[in-house]
């Protein structure tokens, strides 16, 4: 098993400390089982601001209901292990009926709590209430500041510009000398690097609350689109045997486009370059052999494919940056 790194991280540092807040207010106010606020701390210190918001809400709604159900169970039933099974096995289903599950835990602390209590009276629903405020208070306050991930998703984009120019570029080379056979290794390892920059796009959108999309996450799945592009371009060129004037104009298309990847005002001259080589083809002396036929053939294909690979950048626009 390989060990990780040892390192000490944002989100670490922010519950350690909540955790030592939780418990040092809970005891200054004098609230029995104090040190349980540190596990509400625990639990609802997330990675964005939206899942602590709603970690923090299903938690309180779940040990509010935690509280109703132990004072209903233990009130009329009395103290017993038997009944504590027996409402943990209704409060339960009731929590995954309201999408309020994911407080199980904390509120299963709280009605031990009722149960080690012995008794239930306003001083122990006040003292609990108290413990579920202070911990959920405390993590949200600390989520309220997440790093900004511009940087990193800026450098994610300038990594896959780059990748792309460089996977173009070889494509306009295996394009003019028929003897380049393509491999799909450098494709796969930008789908990762997409997949990734698309996760960190997301967990920025979950750090505002009044922002429901991101720009960079649109260009990264632009970016995955064409890519899905490639992928069929490497088979089409792998098809083609000779090199002709056809193949060189291609080629010298598939350089501009390496060369102005970043652009966000070009595909409207690339597309007009694309269609003369078209009508070019048109014009061309047939195939004089099959193999010909079948490399014209991968090459028609291949300028139907480029063409998408621009419209799709064309339909894109231009990253919008908040």
């Amino acid at each position: 098993m390989k060990i990780r790194p040892y390192r000490i991280g944002f989100r670490t540092i922010k519950t350690a400390f909540g955790m030592a807040l939780g418990v040092i207010i809970c005891k200054l106010l004098g609230l029995d089982n104090y040190a349980s606020a540190a596990i509400l701390v625990v639990l609802c210190v997330k990675n964005t601001r939206v899942k602590s918001l709603q970690a923090a809400s299903a938690r309180f709604f779940s040990c509010t209901i935690g509280l109703l159900f132990s004072y209903i169970f233990f009130t009329n039933l009395g103290f017993h292990a038997v009944v504590l099974g027996l409402l943990v096995l209704v409060f339960i289903p009731v929590t995954v009926m309201f999408r309020i599950e994911e407080g199980v835990v904390t509120s299963c602390v709280i009605i031990l709590h009722c149960f080690n209590f012995g008794y239930i009276n306003w001083h122990v629903i006040i003292n609990e209430l108290t413990l579920i405020i202070v911990g959920l208070t405390i993590a949200l306050m600390l989520n309220l500041y997440m790093p900004s991930l511009s940087k990193d998703l800026h450098r994610y984009k300038n990594i896959i510009e780059t990748d792309l120019q460089l996977i173009v570029a070889k494509l306009s080379d295996a394009l003019m000398y028929p003897d380049i056979i393509l491999s799909k290794d450098k494709l796969k390892q930008l789908h990762i690097t997409i997949e990734e920059a698309k996760s960190v796009a997301y967990t920025e959108v979950e750090n505002h609350f009044t922002r429901n999309e991101n720009s960079y996450y649109h260009y990264f799945d632009m970016r995955e689109d064409q890519l899905e592009l490639l992928y069929r371009m490497v088979d089409l060129i792998n098809q083609m045997d000779h090199c002709d004037k056809l193949h060189v104009n291609c080629s010298n298309l598939l350089m501009d486009l390496s060369n102005n990847i970043s652009s966000n005002n070009f595909t409207a001259m690339r597309l007009h370059d694309l269609y003369v080589i078209m009508l070019e083809v048109e014009q061309y002396p047939l195939p004089q052999s099959n193999a010909q036929m079948k490399s014209r053939a991968a090459l028609m294909q291949l300028l139907n494919e480029i063409e998408h690979y621009l419209e799709i950048k064309s339909n894109f626009g231009s990253l919008k940056l908040y």
